[in-house]
């Protein structure tokens, strides 16, 4: 008999751990998706502002040309200005930009995806075993479930210290 209950017991939590296994499996998948869809939007969102950031910079940057071609009244001296002004911002990219870019985007991409969900309060999952007093074949029911009559046994229900215990 006890052996019967041992060979049950062991039964239901190797079916247990299989389907918390796959629970975890889907969970995880559900994770990398979630975060894959982030960093998609993420990068589509940022290549939109780049595209119409680029179209706006290329605009204020004829404005700003034919501005100072008018102001030192050369046709071209107002571009090659501009021209200038971009070739020195490219070579401070160069040589310092790498660094300040790493500093600057690193460390908050690295916290968005390495970033543990978020806890929640953990509910009694419907598959794991009641707990049974195997002195007395008592099931103990924590709070206030509904109990029903399983197969030909019968039941009788006992409170005790807001715990309600379940005999067969």
């Amino acid at each position: 008999m006890a052996f019967e209950r041992i060979s049950e017991n062991l039964k239901e939590l190797n079916e247990n751990i299989k389907n918390f296994a796959q629970s975890s499996a889907e969970y995880y998948k559900l994770d990398l998706f979630n975060k894959t869809m982030k960093g998609a939007t993420a990068t589509i969102k940022g290549v939109a502002i780049a595209f119409f950031g680029l179209f706006f910079l290329l605009f204020l940057s004829i404005a700003i040309a034919i501005a100072l071609s008018n102001w030192l009244d050369s046709p071209s001296s107002g571009f090659f200005i501009v021209a200038g002004l971009y070739l020195l911002f490219a070579l401070f990219f160069v040589f310092f930009g790498s660094k300040l870019l790493m500093k600057a985007l690193l460390p908050p991409a690295s916290k968005k995806f390495f970033e543990e969900p978020k806890k929640r309060p953990k509910k009694t999952h419907p598959e794991f075993t009641e707990q049974v007093d195997y002195k007395t074949d008592e099931v103990i029911i924590k709070e206030k479930e509904k109990v029903s009559v399983q197969e030909e046994d019968t039941v009788i229900i006992e409170e005790k210290d807001g715990i309600t215990i379940k005999k067969k």
